[in-house]
């Protein structure tokens, strides 16, 4: 099977080559990061995305580009919504054009986290311009695409060469630094090798529809530090707990945005693994 992925330089996009199977053909897309043998493309310009989609012929588009600093939204609304949702539209109609199947990553944000463990069919309500964006992004793919799936994750970590929430913790911990984390932000923390398994399963299974595509578990962000502490045999003491309310943020956070995964571990027939799982398997191949 043939794919082309969108934000290849980035951590999930990275990820996904790392675990495909030896008779996935992977085209790579970067925009401003290219990687070894990577083709660039400009997910904001329709007429570049038509041509370049329809030059590579996939069978699957997975999108994984996205602008996804939270704060830096609130600031560049427009930005945010040309990438996250007009990119996302124009990626659509190629792979409509196409007749390729296309799998966009979204995010637990798009709840407002009243609830907290939210199946696939519950209610959205974005808050912040983030989280609207990659909610538009949903919106064009269905009004576009008749081929789709979505897939949600929650704080996607893994190995690197840019810092995430998880590799920020080990970093800093190894450096003895103390860290104050909240205590009052509940999420599903997402190994990306993980979010990236259920990816495929859904391409090679071609399914249709909204999946949750995260970790499984609801923990909030002080709890999940700790575990990433113990997996890695670093010194938890350093860890500071505190509240949302001491950070000075400008997009509004969802208190409880957990996932429930349990219509990808049906559906699919795969485990999406805890926190614990996902850290050891991070930490065995460090």
């Amino acid at each position: 099977m043939k794919y082309f992925i969108t934000g290849g330089s980035g951590l999930l996009g990275e990820r996904l080559a790392t675990v495909s199977k030896e008779n996935d053909e992977l085209t790579l897309v970067h925009n401003s990061n290219p990687t070894e043998n990577s083709v660039k493309c400009d997910i904001t310009n329709e007429e570049e995305v038509k041509k370049i989609v329809s030059k590579e012929n996939p069978d699957v588009i997975i999108h994984c580009a996205a602008m996804t600093n939270v704060d830096l939204c609130e600031d560049e609304i427009d930005l945010a919504y040309k990438i996250n949702g007009d990119g996302t539209g124009y990626l659509a109609k190629a792979a409509e054009e196409n007749d390729a199947k296309i799998i966009y990553v979204s995010t637990d944000f798009v709840f407002d986290g009243n609830l907290g463990y939210y199946k696939e069919d519950e209610k959205v309500n974005p808050l912040g311009i983030y989280a609207k964006s990659k909610y538009d992004g949903e919106v064009q793919l269905q009004k576009y695409s008749s081929n789709w799936a979505i897939a949600r994750v929650s704080v996607l970590y893994g190995w690197h060469k840019r810092a995430n929430f998880t590799t920020w913790v080990i970093d800093q911990l190894r450096q003895k630094n103390e860290i104050n984390i909240v205590t009052d932000q509940i999420n599903s923390p997402t190994l990306a090798d993980n979010a990236a398994e259920a990816m495929f399963e859904i391409a090679r299974q071609d399914k249709n529809g909204i999946f949750h595509t995260a970790g499984n578990d609801a923990i909030n962000r002080y709890d999940f530090t700790r575990k990433i502490a113990d997996a890695f045999d670093l010194d938890d003491s350093l860890i500071n707990p505190t509240t949302s309310e001491k950070f000075v943020q400008k997009a509004p956070r969802p208190r409880d945005s957990s996932l429930n995964v349990n219509k990808v571990e049906k559906e699919l027939g795969m485990k999406m693994e805890t926190c614990s799982e996902s850290l050891k398997r991070m930490a065995d191949t460090e």
